[in-house]
């Protein structure tokens, strides 16, 4: 562990980190009658139909345990200097039932967030993380709205008083060496996957996730890099989620990719690894196309690697470049990652390394040729997801609070 964080100090990357995250988990358990009464841990399962309104639902559901608002993008500066970037908040319940605050320390939630930018140009990439508590406004989200903040960072919806116009959001991070502010406007209304936006993980009892995305977000901002800026256009892909069982006794990670091409379509696929090293059969997608949107089962498409990246990080073997086959719409295409190294190593919540980057994408659709680019996310390849987070999402809370 000496030489991983001797590794992670060196000037390819850069690291923020908050007063010792576990130091407050253990204050407040140790303590827990100086800060909150709890009756019980009971939280909703996604075993049901949602009833979705908008934007009702871009903003917190705390009755279920987790819950996390997920951004990534392909940026240009003005003279086409590449970038790609990724920012997430991740809520995780710590008890289901609202604690009677007796103070406003009182604890219900844990926050953290990632925060990721790609360099194209300078092969530089550039990793931070955060984690606080949810009390005294070092972090939280909103119910009702889109809406998020964890010391400093913040996503936020921007209201617009136009008949008809798009929503629009607006992202912001501020790190000694990077930072972006980014303000955001879908293009297209959101899209719900999987069966009306309840999405199958494994067949486990509520291992299921209410699952939509803006699949084309326009975006325009900064980005900053020391002590340079660039004022930069490009397009983005937004995730929300929320759950209280995620992944299956059995799986170990999972393969995600979220394809913009050129057609003005785009294509979302995930697929469920498990220890035997295929694929879970609830792995799936959504093909989202001009006239209609259509779920994907694992029997619609076929995902070949075509290329591998060993981490001089963490030593995970990496699938770096895939062809994705498709029948219907009928369509073959090649993805690659605009650079190699894109890895998230992370130590707030234990060790914890992921895959998460910027790729390009040309092919053909029914004969005829396309471009693109997307973002791709691997996790559980440096370690099974379930053992290395330091809790397990099958489980009913945090494992280091057991």
């Amino acid at each position: 562990m000496n030489k991983m964080l001797k590794m992670l100090n060196k000037n390819r990357r850069s690291h923020s980190f908050s007063v010792p995250f576990f130091f407050f988990l253990l204050l407040f358990w140790s303590g827990g009658g100086l800060f909150f009464l709890h009756a019980g841990q009971d939280w909703a399962i996604v075993d049901r139909p949602w009833s979705w309104l908008f934007p009702r639902d871009h903003g917190s559901h705390p009755e279920f345990q987790t819950e996390w608002w997920y951004f990534t993008g392909n940026l240009y500066g003005t003279k086409e200097e590449p970038f790609g970037f990724q920012w997430t908040l991740f809520r995780q319940g710590v008890f289901g039932s609202s604690p009677l605050k007796i103070s406003r320390w009182a604890l219900r939630d844990v926050y953290f967030a990632h925060f990721a930018l790609s360099d194209i140009q300078r092969k530089k990439f550039y990793v931070y993380e955060k984690a606080d508590r949810g009390a005294l406004g070092l972090a939280g989200a909103t119910v009702g709205d889109m809406g998020g903040w964890i010391r400093g960072w913040e996503l936020k919806s921007k209201k617009s008083t136009e008949s008809g116009s798009q929503e629009k959001f607006h992202i912001s991070a501020q790190e000694e060496a990077v930072g972006i502010d980014l303000e955001l406007e879908a293009q297209k209304p959101p899209v719900l996957h999987g069966e009306n936006g309840l999405s199958r993980k494994a067949d486990q009892e509520g291992c299921a996730s209410y699952y939509y995305s803006f699949s084309r977000l326009k975006t325009q901002g900064l980005i900053r890099v020391s002590n340079k800026t660039w004022r930069i256009l490009g397009t983005s892909w937004f995730d929300h989620e929320f759950t209280t069982h995620s992944l299956g006794k059995n799986e170990v990670g999972w393969d995600w990719f979220a394809i913009q091409l050129d057609t003005d379509e785009e294509l979302m696929l995930y697929c469920l690894r498990t220890r035997e090293g295929g694929f879970d059969p609830n792995s799936g997608g959504t093909w989202i196309g001009k006239k209609a949107i259509r779920h994907l089962t694992l029997r619609d498409f076929k995902i070949t690697p075509t290329a591998f990246w060993k981490s001089p990080h963490t030593a995970a073997l990496y699938p770096a470049g895939w062809k994705v086959q498709l029948g219907d719409p009928e369509m073959e295409i090649e993805i690659n990652p605009k650079m190699a190294d894109q890895e998230l190593v992370l130590n707030q919540l234990g060790f914890l390394a992921y895959w998460e980057g910027a790729v390009s994408v040309k092919g053909k659709k029914e004969n005829n040729p396309i471009h693109g680019e997307g973002y791709v996310e691997l996790t559980g390849y440096a370690a099974p997801l379930q053992d290395y987070l330091g809790y397990s999402f099958t489980h009913a809370g945090p494992s280091f609070l057991k």
